[in-house]
């Protein structure tokens, strides 16, 4: 399995919630990689915090909301 580089800004992502899924982009990372702020197509920012247990970026906020990297994307 290849090791993933840090997420940066720029990166396009995939934003899940139950029963839907938003492009949108990093447009700032804290915490050395562990907090991500995101912008969705839409406009909305969402902040997203890596889980240790799961490994996976969950909203801070949003029940469900989880992040996805776009394969072949920077971030």
């Amino acid at each position: 399995m290849p090791i993933r580089a840090m997420p940066t800004v720029g990166g396009q992502v995939l934003v899940d919630f139950l029963g839907a899924t938003v492009p949108g982009t990093v447009i700032d990372v804290y915490a050395q990689g562990r907090t991500l702020e995101v912008e969705t197509e839409d406009g909305a920012r969402l902040g997203f915090t890596l889980n240790r247990a799961t490994a996976a970026f969950t909203s801070d906020g949003l029940t469900g909301a989880r992040l996805r990297f776009v394969p072949g994307e920077r971030g």
